[in-house]
Formats: structure tokens, C-alpha cells, sequence
């Protein structure tokens, strides 16, 4: 072994996998332990060495060759009369916190001081990988934040929305199966002396008003609880969950003002581990379920009172509207972590703190993607927000139709690469002015091409133009229009499917998952407010075409 060649290669190496590669060389195995059982590194792929070589490395003075036999009896089965060279990595530590130990090394072939070079080089890489991860950790811890933040926003935002206790439990359920990759949920509370299921989703066997013991044992316990089917049968011992084919449930109660009156049961068909923030978000979902059933029984005692129903209104408008001022405020505040997910993934991005492997660099690069799509998503429930407070502004002024059209298909046109996807626009044919508002208009189309973009696994994605006369408007009115249709050649929309898509928080079946269901409805919410429309005409297996009918200028 040329120890300065090897060490050459260990300082140009750019993460511990392939230190390990230029250590090796040939025919030796390398593996780079810590104090747990899983290792920083292996080479080969698949490497091990046993739980005592790993602790005897961890605790050397210095690099020094070990025979494998007989203290070894693990390791030396798997390499027949082979040595070991331990490596100790410290940082100014009495004991390391990682080593390496290379298998096959007969002997130390340079001096000691030769070898404490090469482990001070592979315990640099080693601090900038633990750099690396503890960056990519800080960045996954804020961007699950941002994603809970926004979740319950939209969640108290479609809350504050109605007075319909219905609507906001049947809209707890789904968006708690969304967020936490459920198969099923339900809402119970009981109800004149027994729990009875007020909201569901997902349920494909049992009676939704069937007798669910679970739920009742989770309501009388006051705390969360966990429901696992036994080793034998495979199922759960509960009738109601079993005939769901449950194989894990949590469920959480209840409670309003210290009283505990029913439970949110979450429910998987295969096996899950239940963590402690699915435990907190469940308990967090079920508070809204909980103010929203404890407003219902409000609502129904204030009945009988006039006087009281009418302050008792007042107190939540008054409620509603600080809902959504905070709601709002939260929403905004959703851009500085987003903001610092993107700046440090822009300085891993840079290199600043050392150079990446490609691989790395493509997993930022769709990190980046993703987390700048989240930004946009908290962009969509700020206009969301202030389209139902009434208070969104638009700037209407004459629009030439083609410039918007293209500056939307240049958004989208790395996403489609990235899926090998072609975007075509007609021939410009000639069509009046747009009157509407540039950026929301822009805002639609980027919407609609990129859900195109996203349905579509490949084809053509396409835009045409058109000019339509004479059409009249909701307020009766003949005028001219343009249109603007986006057509993908992707799965296509079943028709009892083709109103739902455009309800905010919609899970259409047999669609990918993610995201809150808000392009669609606030897309057709714009092109309503700018006096337009928007639809969709599509047939399973034959893509989707959507329209976007706007007024041109007069």
C-alpha cells in the first residue's frame, strides 16, 4: 500500500463512501463504524464487521493491526486469516466517535505518525458529512413545520368558513387521512348515551353508524390510544375496524373545555408505526373536530333563547374574524421558514460547504423544486384567504393573450423536461386583447399547466387560442371572448369526477396524493371574479382538456 497515494486519495475523496474506496483499494474490505450499530460507511456495499471489532476500534489509542483469529471468531469466519487495521477518528475527544477499520492489512506498511495524517483526512470528511446531515436535518425539521403550519391553516380557514358542523367534521376527516396517510378515519362523539359516527373517509365495509368500542374506550380513557391486530388472525379485536380491515389504529379524543365527548380514530390496513407527531397532529385535527361538534351542541342549546343566540353569534363573528386575521398573519409568517429551507439548500446547492456528489445534488436540486412549490401553495392560501374576505385586488388593463400564454409555458417548461414531456402551442392565430388581470391570469395558467404537467406521464401537453363572439356572459350581456385550452394526453377525469375537482380539499380516486386540493378551486374562483369561466371536458383514457374563458377587450 502507497500510504501517500492512499492519503492523496483520501483528501480528494468527497464523503466517507468514497474514502473508504480509496482506502481499500482492491480485494480489502472497509467499513467506518460509531457507537451505534449502523454504519457511517461500507466498502464494498454491504461491509460489516462485528459488535466487538466495532467497540475494540472505538476504543483504540491509535491505528493499529489486529489478527482477526481467535478474538474475533465473527469476523474471522467471514475473512479467513485476515487483520484488521483500526483507525480511530477523534475530535479532541478522549473517545471517538467514529473509527475505521480496514480488513485484509497484514501490517502497518509506514510509521504511526504516517497513519495519524490519514486519520486526521477521514475524520475531516467525516465533520463535513455530519455537517451535511445536520443541515439536511434542520431542513427537513422546517419544512415539516411549514407543512403542519399551513395544514392547520387551511384547515381553520374552511372552519371559520361555515356554521355547518357537518361540513367541517366531514372535512377533519379527509384532510386527517391526507396528512396522515391513512387509510380511514372517523369522527365519533356520543350522543344520548352512546358514540355514534358523525364523519368519516375512506370507509368501504363497516356501517358508518355502527357501534365502534374503540372509539368509546378512547373517549373514556381521555388520552390517545393505539389498536394493533393480533400476530394469529391479522385482525384487530374490534368488529367495527376488523371489518375494515384494520391492522393498526390510533385514536385520540375529544375534549372542549375539560370534557371528553368522543374520538378521532385513525385507521391503517397495513402494517404502520405509529410516531409521536402523528400522535400530536391527530390530537391537534381532533381539536377542530372537537370546537367544531362542541359549536353544534352551542348552537342547538341557544336556540331556545333568542337573546343568547344573537350574542352568542356576535361573540363568533367577532371569533371568526380574529381567525382569520391570525390565520393570516400565520400564513405570512409560513415565508421565513420556507425562506430559510430555500437559502440553505442555495448554500448547499453553491457548494459552500464543500463540494457535493452529484447525487446529493440532485436530491437538493428536487429538494429546492418542492420546497418553492410549498411557497407557492402558502401564495394560494393567501389568495384563498382574501378572495372569501372579498378583499382580493385586481389590476384589469388590456392583456395580449399570447405573451401571458407564453410566460406560463416558460414556468413550467423545466417540469416538463424533467418528465420528457413536449409543450405545444398552436400557431398564433389573430385574437383580440384580453381585459383582465395579467399576474392572476398568469396565476391560472401556470395552475392548469402544471397539473397537466403533473396527470401526464407521456405525450404532449398543449395550448390553443381561440377568439369566440357573441357568447353571452352572467349578466346577459353578448360580448367577445378568448379561450385559452390546456390538453394533456394523461389519464382523464371520470365525469362523476369532473365537478369534485374543482371543491377545495378533493381527492379525486386513482390520483396521486399531496397537496390540499387548492389549483383547481382557486383557479375557477380567479376566472369568476375576472368575469370569466373555467371548465373541463375529459373521458377516462382519452386526457383532459381544460378552458378558460375570459372577456376581450371592447
Amino acid at each position: 500500500m502507497d500510504l501517500r497515494d492512499t492519503l492523496l486519495r483520501v483528501h480528494e475523496s468527497a464523503d466517507p463512501a468514497s474514502a473508504l474506496r480509496a482506502l481499500a483499494g482492491d480485494g480489502r474490505n472497509a467499513v467506518w463504524v460509531r457507537e451505534t450499530e449502523d454504519p457511517v460507511a461500507a466498502w464494498p456495499e454491504g461491509a460489516a464487521v462485528s459488535p466487538r471489532l466495532r467497540e475494540e476500534a472505538l476504543r483504540a489509542p491509535g491505528p493499529v493491526v489486529l489478527p482477526l483469529s481467535p478474538a474475533f471468531p465473527d469476523d474471522a469466519a467471514r475473512h479467513p486469516g485476515a487483520s484488521a487495521l483500526l483507525i480511530p477518528l477523534r475530535n479532541g475527544s478522549a473517545r471517538p466517535g467514529s473509527a475505521v477499520v480496514l480488513i485484509g492489512a497484514q501490517e502497518l506498511p509506514a510509521g504511526a505518525a504516517e497513519w495519524m495524517r490519514v486519520a486526521a483526512a477521514l475524520a475531516r470528511i467525516g465533520e463535513q458529512a455530519e455537517r451535511v446531515r445536520a443541515l439536511e436535518e434542520e431542513r427537513d425539521t422546517l419544512r415539516r413545520r411549514a407543512e403542519e403550519s399551513e395544514a392547520l391553516h387551511v384547515l381553520g380557514l374552511t372552519a371559520n368558513r361555515t356554521l355547518d358542523p357537518d361540513e367541517v367534521l366531514q372535512m377533519v376527516a379527509r384532510f386527517t387521512r391526507t396528512l396522515l396517510g391513512a387509510h380511514y378515519v372517523t369522527v365519533s362523539a356520543t350522543e344520548a348515551g352512546r358514540i355514534r359516527t358523525l364523519a368519516s373517509a375512506g370507509l368501504r365495509a363497516a356501517e358508518a353508524d355502527a357501534d365502534d368500542p374503540f372509539a368509546e374506550r378512547v373517549a373514556g380513557a381521555g388520552k390517545p390510544l393505539t389498536l394493533e391486530a393480533a400476530d394469529d388472525t391479522g385482525r384487530v379485536p374490534e368488529p367495527f375496524h376488523a371489518a375494515e380491515g384494520m391492522r393498526v389504529g390510533l385514536g385520540v379524543p375529544l375534549a372542549l373545555f375539560g370534557e371528553t365527548f368522543g374520538a378521532l380514530v385513525i385507521g391503517y390496513r397495513r402494517p404502520y408505526e405509529v410516531t409521536p407527531r402523528d400522535v400530536r397532529l391527530a390530537l391537534t385535527l381532533a381539536g377542530h373536530a372537537a370546537v367544531a361538534i362542541g359549536n353544534a351542541r352551542l348552537h342547538g342549546a341557544l336556540a331556545e333563547r333568542s337573546t343568547e343566540l344573537e350574542r352568542a353569534n356576535e361573540e363568533l363573528r367577532w371569533s371568526a374574524a380574529a381567525k382569520d386575521r391570525f390565520f393570516a398573519s400565520v400564513s405570512h409568517e409560513l415565508r421565513t421558514p420556507l425562506n430559510a429551507i430555500l437559502g440553505y439548500n442555495a448554500l448547499l446547492l453553491d457548494g459552500v460547504v464543500g463540494q457535493l456528489p452529484p447525487e446529493s445534488l440532485a436530491f437538493l436540486g428536487r429538494a429546492q423544486r418542492a420546497t418553492q412549490n410549498l411557497l407557492y401553495l402558502v401564495n394560494d392560501v393567501l389568495d384563498l384567504s382574501k378572495m372569501e374576505a372579498g378583499k382580493l385586488e385586481l389590476v384589469i388593463q388590456p392583456l395580449p393573450a399570447y405573451a401571458v400564454v407564453e410566460q406560463a409555458l416558460q414556468t413550467v417548461e423545466l417540469q416538463a423536461r424533467e418528465k420528457g414531456l413536449a409543450l405545444a402551442l398552436t400557431p398564433a392565430v389573430p385574437l383580440p386583447p384580453l381585459s383582465s388581470d395579467p399576474d392572476r391570469v398568469r396565476q391560472i395558467l401556470v395552475n392548469l399547466l402544471s397539473n397537466a404537467v403533473k396527470f401526464t406521464e407521456r405525450g404532449t401537453v398543449s395550448v390553443a387560442l381561440a377568439s369566440v363572439e357573441g357568447v353571452e356572459g352572467e349578466d346577459g350581456a353578448r360580448r367577445r371572448w378568448v379561450e385559452v385550452r390546456v390538453s394533456d394526453t394523461g389519464p382523464g377525469i371520470n365525469p362523476e369526477d369532473q365537478e369534485r375537482i374543482f371543491h377545495e380539499f378533493e381527492q379525486v380516486s386513482g390520483t396521486p396524493a399531496g397537496g390540499t386540493g387548492l389549483g383547481l378551486p382557486i383557479s375557477r374562483k380567479l376566472a369568476r371574479l375576472l368575469g370569466g369561466e373555467l371548465r373541463v371536458e375529459s373521458a377516462p383514457g382519452r386526457g383532459s382538456t381544460f378552458t378558460l374563458r375570459l372577456p376581450a377587450d371592447e
